[in-house]
């Protein structure tokens, strides 16, 4: 029987995108990328992101924070709930397809 931790690192190899974080604060861009080896952390826009996530800084880390319940932020949870409406309020603006977010947000938790 294999691990959960062993379930996230199988996840994070599946995963093979490039993400691009875009806060509106003067801040650059980050680009993530998941490869079979190794995640690529760095300043600078992406190159052709599968998935674009952007918003305000503290908007984009009460996302990633955010308790998931199959890879979405959990409505059960209050800060789950909260994620979900800066979603929906647009406050957050995902750019991509919605099963690459699930699958970022379970793995980013990592």
């Amino acid at each position: 029987m294999r691990s959960a931790l062993a379930d996230d690192i199988w996840a994070a190899r599946a995963l093979a995108i490039e993400v691009e974080l875009r806060m509106e604060e003067s801040y650059p861009p980050v680009r993530i990328v998941f490869g079979s080896d190794a995640v690529l952390v760095e300043d600078g826009p992406g190159e052709a992101p599968a998935l674009r996530v952007s918003g305000a800084l503290s908007d984009l880390v009460a996302l990633l924070v955010a308790p998931v319940l199959g890879g979405v932020p959990n409505p059960m949870n209050p800060r789950g709930r909260a994620a979900l409406g800066m979603v929906a309020s647009c406050r957050v603006r995902i750019e991509g397809g919605l099963g690459q977010m699930r699958s970022f947000l379970r793995v980013i938790r990592l």
